[in-house]
């Protein structure tokens, strides 16, 4: 079953001895930034930060980060021991992804305790810290989920979605017309009305971890969510938008996003989940209507930018929800031979190898899905002798299956591609523009070449036998006589 709200998690962590509670004052300028870094890069506890400047006496005192930072809190989030390996974890959340469930209306919730509106709407009131010192302002909305609705199916749509205040009643936002809420944004656009939406801070992470992930268009995130839950969401109607949000949330902000481009301000730069800024430019912006809380609300934000030194709740939370959606997007489109998925920061398949051009199937399949927004730039994939987990297994099979004049590698230009992505041109990233950025995907086929011919003393295999093998007959004596050779 699920977690309740976020206190009910956070007893969950302290109970665990994963949450660590930071009495000493720290500054929301750039120290709280600095401290999560030193923390993440170890794996270390999740945070609470209860004594922040400025905010002794606003209306949030507390700020809380890391609740997903390892593979383990994963685990736990989902109602599995602490300890479960990856894998099985990738293929359970593949498998709830599978099965939603509906979401449950109720009338009171503990958000509802606390409403604003009107000119005593203040953002500056919540610890928001300004995350990396190059960064452009504070950042509020870096662990949260932005609701909205499509106008002309109802369906909703719940995205993590960067946001800097740039007044007291509102959030500069990056909008890129490609992704769910950017669909959303078109449609009100051509209306020429304003977009309604609703942004969750602090609630069952579930939530969080779904909105992080690209989830086919076609999949309400609340019903993913209860998925992974195992149990409804209960949701309850905001004040001044036509939106639902959980009822056992922390903080609710509610707004407008004007349809008008003359209404966009200046947002960022932003230390962005790629470990590189995102440029400052003239973005949308949500215009807040209402506020609504929990008594002393805890604010859940995070530190985005990660590397290999220096992994944050990305790196976890990624490394699950992707491969499990590229795994049910390569089953929802026939790909047979499926075997297991690994999709950040290279997407690598592994595959029992049917047909020829089966690995350029697999391919075309992730690049064709709504999902290919920010994903899917190089796909690797293998046969099931080689472990996806092992980067010298991976690389033994790019160093001795691939060769470049044979076609093993496929790129496939002009496509839509992150707009975040640095490798991209800048005005090639102009989302704005062009409503996505550009990419040339590359396909690495690194299975064996069945266009080989087959060697007769091989027993007709296209490739030599593994030399790193024993013949079943040597095995089974060197099993039996171990314990002879006194080696330990």
């Amino acid at each position: 079953m699920g977690y309740k709200n976020l206190r009910e998690w956070m007893k969950k962590l302290e109970s665990e001895g994963e949450l660590k509670h930071i009495r000493s004052e720290v500054d929301w300028n750039e120290e709280i930034g600095a401290i999560t870094r030193k923390v993440y890069s170890k794996r270390g506890p999740a945070l609470l930060f209860e004594n922040i400047k400025d905010h002794r006496t606003t209306i949030s005192t507390k700020l809380f980060t890391g609740g997903l930072q390892t593979i383990s809190r994963i685990a736990m989030m989902l109602g599995l021991p602490r300890e479960t390996h990856i894998k099985e974890i990738t293929e359970v959340v593949r498998q709830r992804f599978k099965n939603p469930i509906e979401p449950r209306l109720v009338k009171q919730g503990p958000v509802k305790e606390n409403i604003i509106k009107g000119k005593d709407i203040d953002l500056y009131q919540f610890p928001v810290p300004k995350w990396h010192y190059l960064d452009g302002g504070r950042y509020i909305n870096t662990f949260c989920g932005v609701v909205t609705k499509d106008p002309e199916n109802g369906i909703t749509n719940v995205g993590l979605y960067r946001g800097m205040i740039v007044d007291k009643d509102e959030i500069g936002v990056l909008l890129v017309p490609g992704q769910g809420w950017g669909v959303h944004y078109l449609k009100y656009q051509e209306m020429k009305k304003p977009m309604p939406v609703a942004i969750v801070y602090g609630y069952d992470e579930a939530l969080v971890f779904n909105a992080a992930a690209s989830l086919p268009r076609d999949l309400d995130e609340y019903k993913v969510t209860g998925a992974l839950r195992q149990e409804p969401m209960e949701l309850i109607k905001c004040e001044t938008v036509d939106l639902e949000v959980p009822a056992e949330a922390e903080i609710v902000v509610e707004g407008y996003i004007s349809p008008d481009p003359k209404d966009y301000k200046m947002e960022g730069p932003f230390g962005e989940y790629t470990g590189y800024y995102g440029e400052r430019a003239e973005r949308p912006v949500i215009k807040v209507s209402c506020i609504t809380h929990r008594n002393d609300p805890i604010f859940r934000g995070t530190l985005e930018g990660m590397d290999h030194k220096n992994p944050n709740e990305d790196s976890a939370m990624l490394v699950v929800n992707l491969s499990a959606i590229a795994k049910n997007i390569l089953e929802s489109q026939g790909v047979p031979g499926v075997l297991e998925v690994s999709a950040v920061p290279i997407t690598l398949v592994k595959i029992k190898k049917l047909f020829r051009g089966h690995a350029k199937q697999v391919a075309a399949a992730l690049w064709g899905s709504s999902s290919a927004q920010y994903l899917f730039k190089i796909v690797i994939v293998v046969e099931e002798d080689t472990d996806i987990w092992s980067r010298r297994a991976v690389e033994a099979a790019l160093a001795y299956r691939v060769n470049a004049a044979e076609d093993d590698i496929v790129f496939f230009p002009g496509s839509f591609g992150a707009v975040l992505d640095p490798s991209t041109r800048v005005k090639d990233r102009d989302e704005i523009r062009f409503g996505t950025g550009k990419w040339t995907r590359i396909l690495i086929d690194a299975t064996r070449n069945w266009n080989y011919e087959k060697v007769p003393e091989w027993g007709n295999q296209v490739y030599p036998p593994s030399s790193v093998e024993l013949s079943k007959e040597q095995e089974e004596l060197v099993n039996r006589r171990w314990k002879e050779y006194g080696i330990d």
